[in-house]
């Protein structure tokens, strides 16, 4: 479906995810809006969609960004959340510290402010542990420290996954399927016995994209994990958006503790269907520089 804001047309989605063998359903106009703070990292992952950007921080325009959320609003449009992302958030630390301000005033107290960090740097950490933030999604690519600082390509403290004082109810893990790395059963496996270690809840193991030689190297399919013989693993559900986007998932009982856990294949790096991209000066259908809408 297509709606019209400031003058420009954006595709939403109309229909729900199909659920197993269920038909999909009718949804209400939605978006999801990323807000990209910054290029800039504190790490150094070559997989990065990013292409190792670590350009200066842009001035960030944030009259423009309540703008965009109140044409939103205005037009009846529903933002699921809106989701801090970069780069890594942490870097420009007074940009989102202006938005977190903004967003704990009247009208916009009671939206879904979302974190995209890689969460293991004590900046980043830090980020983490404020209150207004109603959910993270936190990049664990690893259950090994030296094996992380090598995906990382940076040195990680002894504290990195001590995640003190962050409240982990809060936290989704994300763990990319990387060759060399988490790329068989029995890592998987050890990858969510350490998230329920951690008391984490959630869990998502992720296939590369193949937007470099790196991850067209090192891409892992789905379909070498055989996530249904691991033990204790349990199928719940799985949706799919066709060539675009294909995803399952589970719970995992170990020793009587639960992890819920997801997959996630991006198959389609240009599927933007009601995803929205703020970066401080222009909004974008998707994430695409000739997409500008306003």
């Amino acid at each position: 479906m297509y709606v019209v804001i400031f003058n420009n047309h954006i595709q939403l989605k109309s229909m729900s995810c199909a659920y197993g063998h269920c038909q999909p359903q009718p949804i209400p106009k939605a978006v999801n809006l990323f807000v990209k703070v910054t290029d800039c990292c504190n790490a150094r992952c070559k997989f990065c969609s990013n292409g190792q950007s670590h350009s200066a921080i842009s001035k960030f325009n944030h009259v423009k960004l309540w703008e965009v959320v109140d044409e939103l609003r205005n037009k009846g449009i529903i933002i699921n959340r809106i989701n801090i992302t970069g780069g890594e958030p942490s870097v420009a630390s007074d940009t989102v510290n202006q938005i977190l301000e903004k967003a704990a005033s009247e009208p916009y107290h009671n939206i879904h402010l979302h974190l995209n960090t890689n969460g293991l740097l004590p900046a980043s950490q830090e980020m983490m542990r404020l209150a207004r933030w109603n959910s993270i999604s936190m990049s664990l690519h690893h259950y090994d420290r030296s094996k992380l600082s090598e995906i990382y390509g940076v040195s990680l403290s002894d504290k990195a996954l001590e995640f003190d004082n962050i409240d982990l109810q809060k936290v989704n893990a994300s763990c990319n399927l990387v060759r060399g790395y988490i790329d068989n059963p029995a890592e998987v496996e050890n990858m969510m016995k350490f998230a329920i270690s951690l008391k984490l809840l959630r869990l998502g193991f992720v296939a590369l994209m193949k937007v470099n030689d790196y991850c067209r190297e090192r891409y892992v399919d789905f379909d070498e994990i055989n996530f249904t013989y691991i033990p204790h693993l349990y199928f719940t559900e799985s949706r799919n958006r066709g060539t675009d986007c294909k995803c399952s998932n589970y719970l995992y009982n170990h020793n009587g503790k639960i992890l819920e856990v997801y997959m996630r294949n991006y198959a389609n790096p240009n599927y933007c269907e009601s995803s929205l991209l703020y970066d401080g000066q222009y909004l974008r259908q998707g994430f695409h520089d000739d997409n500008i809408i306003y």
